[in-house]
């Protein structure tokens, strides 16, 4: 959800979720769109939650919808939607704020689990980072004391907390990844969709 329009109606991030899922079918939906969240949950195979430009510590916040965590879907957070997760199944202290304001840098590195992504650069762009995350999710990778993958393999949740967005070829790595590892082995349609 996004103050002045969702992600989906944003055409070059839209274009580039729609280009990393290779082939895959998405369905877009806002964040408070419960009732047209609810009614494609039965029809999906992953739901990804998006970044936003709201702050879990803020008056305005997107939440996650009870619906989504009780699907048994495989899901994937991504900076906002991974902090979101952490504020829902976790406490608000697990999750810290830059006093500086945003944090802007790039990263180069490759990621071995849950699946494999050779090295590639990622884009960081935040005010919020995570500290700690809730019991089941083991983390993955942290840069410095800030957590970037953590993984929920009894709940196959995955959170990142860089952007997917920038780099092209990155973000079809990654979600083929993600698509191959976490999402096809428990599929039971042929669609992937996108929250």
């Amino acid at each position: 959800m996004y103050k002045k329009q969702s992600v989906f109606k944003n055409r070059k991030i839209g274009e580039m979720f729609i280009d990393g899922l290779g082939g895959h079918k998405a369905i877009f939906r806002k964040w408070d769109d419960v009732k047209g969240i609810r009614d494609v949950l039965k029809r999906i195979d992953g739901i990804i939650l998006s970044g936003s430009d709201y702050f879990v510590d803020g008056k305005e916040h997107s939440i996650i919808d009870e619906s989504i965590l009780s699907a048994d879907i495989p899901i994937l957070g991504v900076c906002y939607g991974f902090q979101s997760l952490i504020n829902t199944l976790g406490k608000p202290s697990y999750i810290k704020i830059n006093k500086s304001g945003y944090m802007s840098y790039t990263r180069s590195f490759c990621i071995t689990k849950p699946f494999t992504v050779p090295k590639r650069n990622f884009l960081f762009h935040h005010r919020n980072y995570i500290v700690k995350v809730p019991k089941g999710f083991k983390v993955i990778k942290k840069i410095g004391n800030k957590i970037i993958i953590a993984y929920n393999s009894k709940k196959n949740i995955l959170g990142v907390q860089f952007y997917l967005y920038k780099y092209k070829k990155t973000v079809r790595l990654f979600l083929d990844a993600w698509i191959a590892m976490c999402v096809i082995p428990k599929a039971t349609k042929s669609v992937v969709r996108i929250i």
